[in-house]
């Protein structure tokens, strides 16, 4: 693993220990505001790709998160995906694939249904959510995600640990895809 994933993992992971969680409010909370601050966004804003764009910037060990990183999933897909080879970005359509493709360090977006994901990776507008892939297994893809909670919810409650199943149809319909920060 490079060392800019292998520390966007240690990053994530890192956060993940600390129990972040929103206080005072939705989408609030010291933790929750400084990864707002990282992708432009005001306190209050949904921030699961300000908490993407806060562990890049840490990773890297620069004060602004590149320019790719967005308050936004779907535009952190359509910026970071972009231009990119194809072996530095996996779509669903990859099926058996996809367990030897993706990788820890990489980033994951979905959409909230399969019709916008498609969409989305048409270069579409969609509602979505994202996190970085920690691990990778026969199972499924491990993330650590900000804004969500024990459910899963794209609007949720502080940092959380999901394992996402390869074999659950209706996850991996509604993911846009993943890709490797690495190239950008």
């Amino acid at each position: 693993m490079s060392t800019l994933k292998a520390g966007l993992v240690a990053s994530a992971l890192k956060e993940l220990s600390l129990h972040v969680v929103e206080e005072g409010g939705p989408n609030r909370g010291v933790k929750v505001e400084a990864y707002q601050r990282a992708a432009g966004l005001k306190p209050g804003d949904p921030w699961c790709a300000a908490f993407v764009a806060w562990n890049v910037a840490t990773a890297k060990a620069v004060a602004k998160a590149p320019a790719w990183t967005s308050g936004s999933a779907i535009t952190t897909w359509h910026r970071g995906s972009r231009g990119l080879a194809a072996g530095d970005k996996a779509t669903p359509s990859e099926g058996a694939a996809l367990p030897a493709k993706v990788e820890p360090g990489w980033i994951w977006v979905r959409a909230t249904t399969a019709k916008s994901a498609d969409a989305a990776r048409n270069g579409g507008w969609v509602k979505g959510h994202c996190g970085i892939v920690v691990a990778v297994d026969a199972v499924g893809f491990h993330t650590v995600e900000g804004n969500t909670n024990k459910a899963g919810s794209r609007e949720g409650d502080g940092v959380w640990r999901k394992l996402h199943k390869w074999n659950d149809a209706a996850l991996i319909g509604r993911t846009v895809g993943w890709f490797d920060p690495e190239t950008l």
